[in-house]
């Protein structure tokens, strides 16, 4: 079982279930540039919590990603400005999701340290930082996709109902690489089932969220492999995008989402990384992938960064595009030398 459902997990999910009886406003969170496990398990818990006749509000910095606008409750998130503090401000509790430094929100970061409302974060990566009441974390998940829907089934009064299943379906999806990335185990697949049984449609929302680009999309991804470099001795695949390239593919920040991926389906290559410069600002983007036992977190610390084993990333500021490029391709070279 991927999750370790024990009497530590079981007294949090009870803890949680009496803060949501008590809250009548409720904001929930996730990271900056969300990504499906991001989008789909706050939707997810959105729909339950207003299923509950629960006032709650998604407040995020970034923009929905293209692929997931179609998910219900997703036409509802808010992008964060200030006029959302004096919702955080008299929030009785806050959902901080799939991150574990509150700072990854980003811009609604200082108000939701600021709110006294409770703070209960749900999450799957490694190290927290401590700025929440409760924490509902297992690194042997899958997803927060995952530990959303245990959460949701520890209410003995909960259904399953479509817009849940779907929202949990694409997170769960989208954060085991479509069900290839190890923990994706039998537990994980039974939860499926029942997923689909409550009317999560497989076939649509694969095309949804993989196979329905806009064409803009798709000439980023030209801009990104035109200039692909393989280096060292063909492990490692490096592609950037400057906000020139944005601009010519038409293309948003959100829309190198699944980009980096491809890097790995080249014959060789263990080690993945792009690199793309945030349009309107000075920060360049650093997105790494990895294959088997070769970890590429560590490399992202390294830059402030965090993430999973073979999934992660960082942000560089004021750097220069072939300066955080040759930084990087300096650390996987060492990684490589130690393995």
């Amino acid at each position: 079982m991927s999750v370790l459902l024990n009497s530590e997990i079981n007294e949090k999910f009870d803890q949680i279930n009496q803060h949501i009886d008590k809250s009548g406003k409720i904001t929930i969170t996730t990271h900056v540039n969300p990504d499906g496990d991001a989008i789909g398990s706050v939707l997810g818990l959105y729909n339950y919590l207003r299923d509950l006749k629960k006032e709650c509000k998604i407040i995020i910095h970034s923009p929905v990603p293209y692929n997931f606008k179609f998910l219900k409750g997703a036409e509802n998130i808010i992008q964060y400005s200030n006029e959302c503090d004096d919702f955080i401000l008299s929030s009785d509790l806050i959902f901080v999701v799939d991150l574990n430094d509150i700072d990854r929100t980003k811009s609604p970061a200082e108000i939701v340290k600021k709110s006294p409302a409770k703070k209960i974060v749900i999450d799957h990566h490694i190290n927290p930082k401590e700025f929440a009441d409760i924490y509902l974390v297992d690194e042997n998940a899958t997803s927060a996709g995952e530990l959303v829907y245990y959460l949701l089934k520890s209410n003995k009064n909960f259904v399953l109902n479509r817009p849940i299943a779907e929202s949990l379906y694409s997170a769960i999806m989208t954060d085991t690489g479509i069900f290839r990335f190890p923990r994706t185990d039998g537990s994980i697949h039974r939860i499926i089932a029942e997923l689909i049984d409550s009317g999560a449609d497989p076939v649509m929302l694969f095309e949804k969220i993989y196979n329905t680009r806009p064409p803009r999309v798709m000439k980023l991804f030209g801009e990104a492999f035109a200039g692909l470099e393989i280096l060292l001795d063909g492990k490692l695949c490096v592609m950037t995008l400057s906000k020139k390239e944005f601009q010519r593919a038409g293309a948003v920040n959100e829309d190198v989402e699944d980009i980096v991926e491809q890097s790995l389906t080249i014959e060789g290559v263990q080690v993945g990384i792009l690199l793309s410069e945030i349009l309107n600002s000075d920060e360049i983007r650093v997105s790494f992938r990895s294959k088997g036992d070769i970890f590429i977190r560590d490399i992202a610390v390294k830059f402030n960064g965090g993430g999973h084993q073979n999934a992660a990333g960082a942000r560089f500021y004021n750097t220069p595009l072939e300066k955080v490029k040759m930084l990087v391709v300096e650390e996987i070279k060492k990684l490589f030398e130690n393995n």
